[in-house]
Formats: structure tokens, C-alpha cells, sequence
């Protein structure tokens, strides 16, 4: 916690900007899993109110990125083997559908953007780390091209979680079997082919 700096208060709502920065924080190792931490000691550090940080924390709760036991102790959770193999399921399923239901409703723009960044991830290939970065970027691009819904929310609190507890795993495939994936998934999306395209990316997470 050490790390942890006063944040901006900027024209975001206050209780966002916390759970953003709580959740970068947990994401970069500044929280670790298993640390301790109380909403008095986090109220000073980054120079907020307590009610923010106790509405960050109860919704960091929420996605499982923090545990909290009343009047015993809050923190962060570990990232166990089970947590992994969970979260590589949701994500599959996730990012299959997100791009399922894109494909029809892109422009020829965000499509161009889309294989842009899927030649980036093929590309990356051969370096693990540079490869998961461009995963992700990759999906959130697909993400932010569906429909808001009352669920967009909630989505979007889960993508921290999803990028804590599988930020140093790796795709379901080896790199042959990945880049022969990005070849025939590349072809789907241009051909704007969401069952295969759907069934691409879910093997991609070994579903």
C-alpha cells in the first residue's frame, strides 16, 4: 500500500475514480493479493473521504477482486488455480459473444480497427507478454463496440477482475495453434461470420 498516491479528483464521480484506481492498483501488484487494508488508511493515503472508499471497496467485493469479513478485516484476495480456470471459462464465453454480436453492426472502420488489432496479436506471438497485451486490447476493442445495456456496468467492473486473475496466463493454445486460430479468425470476421467466428475465439480459452 505503500505505493498508493493521492488520486485526482477530476469530473469523474468520486466512488469511480476510487474503484478504477483500487482496481489498477490490485492489477499492478501496488495492493497485494492477501494484503490487509483499511478504508481509514486508504482515506488518507489518496486523500478522499471515507465514503467513496468504502463504496470502491464494496464493489471491488462484488467482482471478487476483495474480500471482506465485518468488524474482522477486508483484503485482497488470492488468485487461486480455481479462480484461473473460472475465469478463463467467463472470459471465453465473454469475448465470444461480445464479437458475435459486433460483427453485424460494424463499420468498415471499427471492422478495419478489429483486424488491425488481431494482426497485432498474431504478430506478437513468440513474446507471452506482448502477446496477452495485445489479447486484451484486442477484446476490449470488440467490447466497447456492443450495444450499452443494464448489464454494461457490470461488464466493465469484471474486465479488472478477468485482467487480475489472468494477467500472466496464456491462451488455452501454443503458438502454431494460436496463429493458425488468428489466420482462420481474421477470415470469419471479414466475412462477418459470428458462429465462427464465436467458436474461434472460445477455443482460443479452451472451450
Amino acid at each position: 500500500m505503500s505505493a498508493l498516491a493521492p488520486i485526482d479528483k477530476g469530473k469523474q464521480l468520486l466512488a469511480d475514480t476510487v474503484f478504477q484506481f483500487l482496481g489498477s492498483a490490485i492489477i499492478e501488484g501496488d495492493l497485494e493479493q492477501g494484503e490487509r487494508i483499511r478504508d481509514a488508511d486508504l482515506a488518507e493515503k489518496l486523500n478522499v473521504s471515507r465514503m467513496p472508499i468504502r463504496e470502491a471497496l464494496q464493489r471491488l467485493e462484488r467482482i471478487g477482486l476483495i474480500e471482506m469479513m465485518p468488524s474482522r478485516y477486508t483484503r485482497v484476495t488470492v488468485v487461486t488455480d480455481e479462480i484461473v480456470q473460472a475465469s478463463l471459462a467467463y472470459a471465453g464465453y465473454k469475448c465470444g459473444i461480445e464479437l458475435r454480436a459486433a460483427l453485424p453492426l460494424m463499420t468498415e472502420q471499427q471492422l478495419a480497427r478489429t483486424i488491425e488489432l488481431l494482426d497485432a496479436a498474431d504478430a506478437a506471438l513468440g513474446d507471452a507478454e506482448a502477446s496477452i497485451r495485445a489479447r486484451i486490447a484486442c477484446s476490449r476493442h470488440i467490447g466497447s463496440l456492443t450495444a450499452q445495456t443494464v448489464y454494461s456496468q457490470h461488464l466493465q467492473d469484471l474486465e479488472l477482475a478477468l485482467e487480475r486473475n489472468l494477467k500472466h496466463v496464456g491462451p488455452a493454445l501454443d503458438d502454431e495453434a494460436l496463429h493458425d486460430n488468428y489466420v482462420r479468425l481474421r477470415e470469419a470476421i471479414l466475412d462477418r461470420d459470428g458462429d465462427v467466428a464465436e467458436r474461434l475465439v472460445r477455443a482460443q480459452f479452451g472451450i
